[in-house]
């Protein structure tokens, strides 16, 4: 994979083909391979009712991490993740900007996919935890993706 690659996968966190996703506003702060730091400004567009980051915001700024953070490993080419489930544990309210900010190393990029490259499809797990600009623990995302041989 190269710098372009990465600059597509940037460009699609807040660009991309889902109409939804682009209304966040997400930033790309960081994508290079196995490494990715996304940012949530909450402004009023992501607040809640009493004034803190909207759950589903906080789900958006998760997921969307997470799913780039495969591409980002794994390429576009074989595999493509679709979410299964996930958990979130709302840990503090947030009310200032989110960071979600993950990264793999090799060794652990390749247990990830291992059930995958096995059977061809396959679980994929991942935790997103999510801070805001402080460095505060905000909440906890678990994902399970399961990952789809690519359509070409």
């Amino acid at each position: 994979m190269d710098e372009k690659f990465f600059e597509g996968l940037a460009k699609n966190v807040s660009d991309g083909p889902t109409p939804y996703i682009n209304l966040a506003k997400l930033e790309a702060e960081v994508v290079e391979e196995r490494h990715v730091r996304l940012r949530l400004p909450v402004t009023e567009l992501h607040k809640n009712h009493v004034g803190i980051a909207y759950a589903g915001s906080e789900f958006v700024l998760a997921e969307i991490a997470g799913g780039t953070l495969f591409m980002a490993t794994y390429g576009t080419d074989k595999y493509v993740p679709i979410l299964k489930s996930v958990e979130c544990k709302y840990l503090k309210p947030g009310t200032k900007d989110l960071i979600a900010d993950i990264a793999l190393t090799e060794e652990e990029a390749a247990e990830k996919i291992k059930e995958v490259e096995e059977r061809g499809r396959g679980n994929y797990f991942l935790d997103v935890p999510l801070v805001d600009v402080d460095g505060e623990d905000i909440a906890l995302m678990s994902f399970n993706y399961y990952a789809l041989p690519a359509q070409h």
